[in-house]
């Protein structure tokens, strides 16, 4: 292991205390209380090392071992997923974290470099360089991936969780990890009563306002009803699902699902999973035929997943064409093409898009980076409102969801395929990001899951009617949503983009200030921490 990687046993320690709780600070588990400890042995360690003359690459490698560890423990799920399409399965998990680390080490780099710039204390210095982190990885181009922010274990406890409709999941991520950097502090001003006093009521009146706030909001946010919505989960093993030889069966599986829902009610509108005719709609008229006869009967609308594919050129050798995974609407009058289909923009890497590539290299190759990216188009449009869909991954892009609402949705539909993550953590992590894009546009979301979990979300982010994993269900809802237009609507992420800036601003000042020193030969001793053997 290079040098620069290895940690002195003051680093293990710490990186291996904030590791596992950051493991247990999320869905399935509700514990509450590990994401409000998680990053303290990280920040005491990184305030010791600028108070002990250290380095920046010693807060970078206490940022990279926690990163591995800790997305390591929660993220273990990618390779599961990936032993459906390749034998490379661990190879690609460690993959993933080889790529997440090095952002978290220079994010606890930056850290440093602003408390060594500032001498602020932890309590704000933290929440602005973790938030800044969780804005990076949301928007790493192809390979974006902010599937763990803190706030995420706020979703299942929504008194809590009603502060995301001012800044959204960034917002209580950077309550979260302010309460993270007031307990690091307390612990570094322990022999001092009255210090450690002070931050204890301070945590105390932070997760009393905050828990007001959510009383409030869900005591006095007005509803109003939207329509019936039936939800299908199907529940197709995703082994069965990949072959070939069995695509045919699908819209069987569907269509009696979907006249058990229809006998029971009258929905306004009927939603099918992710990808529930798994193919090209355009080689299976029979399946267009069977969507407008299920239609026909009831005038019920059907919301479905599919493979859409445009030609770009047809005559050419080979053919050329994108496709796209889709959702298209059958309207109550049985057409498909009535209104544009919604082809997901925000794709997995690697199974859905190779990274900055051209998709159309992969086209020949089955469930392997040859997808292409769709675009934004406006909600769908039903006789009771707008409808912005989102397609499995992209329910964990806030933006995304806002940008729905500002084009006047009132509801969303997400539809999702969770059969690849088997009974592991990633489909209760999934569905919590849907509760939190529920209580930022205070939209009521509508989620059907192939394998689970289908459920409805309220615009307060409680669940009604949530299936169990890998069972076959039906669920209709008298679905309510809201008309207030939050202030997360109205300016986004401004916590997450204030964050980014003060910890870019501040650490790179930081930097020029320590060149300049160097240039003037005054620049302060630093030194690395001894090894372990060395100690």
């Amino acid at each position: 292991m290079p040098r620069i990687l290895r940690p002195t046993r003051a680093e293990a320690i710490a990186a291996l205390a904030s590791a596992a709780l950051f493991a247990l600070a999320f869905p399935p588990f509700d514990l509450v209380v590990p994401v409000f400890l998680c990053l303290v042995p990280l920040a005491v360690a990184v305030a010791l090392q600028v108070d002990e003359g250290g380095s920046p690459a010693g807060a970078a490698r206490l940022g990279f071992w926690f990163g591995f560890l800790g997305y390591g423990a929660n993220l273990y799920w990618i390779a599961v997923a990936l032993s459906l399409f390749t034998r490379l399965a661990i190879a690609g998990y460690i993959a993933s974290l080889l790529w997440l680390a090095p952002f978290v080490g220079a994010a606890f780099a930056a850290l440093f470099a602003m408390r060594r710039a500032t001498r602020l204390p932890m309590a704000v210095l933290l929440p602005v360089a973790w938030v800044a982190l969780e804005l990076v990885l949301n928007y790493l181009l192809d390979l974006s991936f902010p599937w763990l922010p803190l706030g995420l274990a706020a979703a299942p406890h929504p008194v809590l969780a009603q502060i995301a409709d001012l800044s959204g999941v960034r917002g209580v991520s950077f309550w979260m990890a302010l309460t993270n950097g007031l307990i690091a502090d307390a612990w570094l001003a322990r022999h001092s009563a009255r210090a450690v006093a002070v931050r204890a009521l301070a945590v105390g009146a932070l997760a009393a306002c905050v828990a007001a706030y959510g009383a409030w909001r869900l005591r006095t946010t007005p509803t109003r009803p939207v329509a019936l919505i039936a939800v299908v989960q199907p529940n197709v093993p995703e082994d069965v699902k990949l072959r070939e030889e069995n695509r045919r069966r699908f819209i069987g599986i569907m269509a009696t699902a979907t006249r058990e829902a229809l006998a029971a009610a009258d929905p306004a509108l009927v939603v099918w999973p992710e990808t529930a005719l798994p193919g090209f709609i355009v080689d299976h008229p029979d399946w267009v035929d069977s969507v407008r006869t299920l239609v026909a009967i009831e005038r019920a609308p059907i919301l479905f997943g599919t493979i859409d594919l445009e030609w770009v050129d047809a005559f050419s050798t080979p053919p050329k064409y994108n496709y796209y995974n889709a959702a298209l609407l059958a309207d109550s009058l049985g057409r498909i093409d009535a209104q544009p289909p919604y082809r997901k923009k925000y794709l997995v890497p690697i199974v859905e898009r190779v990274p900055f590539l051209n998709p159309r290299w992969f086209s020949g190759i089955d469930y392997f980076g040859g997808f292409g990216r769709g675009g934004e188009p406006p909600p769908l449009v039903l006789p009771f409102g707008g409808v912005g869909t989102l397609i499995c991954y992209e329910s964990i892009y806030p933006e995304h969801a806002r940008a729905f609402r500002r084009q006047g949705a009132d509801l969303l539909a997400n539809i999702t395929n969770d059969a690849w993550f088997g009974h592991s953590s990633a489909p209760w992590q999934h569905f919590a990001h849907m509760r939190l894009r529920a209580i930022e546009t205070r939209m009521a979301a509508v989620r059907s899951a192939n394998t689970g979990i289908s459920a409805y979300i309220d615009p307060l982010g409680r669940v009604h009617g949530a299936t169990g994993l890998f069972v076959p269900a039906v669920q209709t809802w008298n679905v309510e949503t809201s008309d207030v237009v939050t202030p997360f609507v109205r300016f986004g992420d401004w916590i997450g983009w204030l964050c980014l800036i003060g910890t870019v601003v501040v650490s790179a000042t930081q930097a020029l200030r320590s060149r300049r020193l160097q240039r003037e030969g005054r620049a302060p001793v630093t030194r690395e921490p001894l090894g372990d053997e060395e100690a």
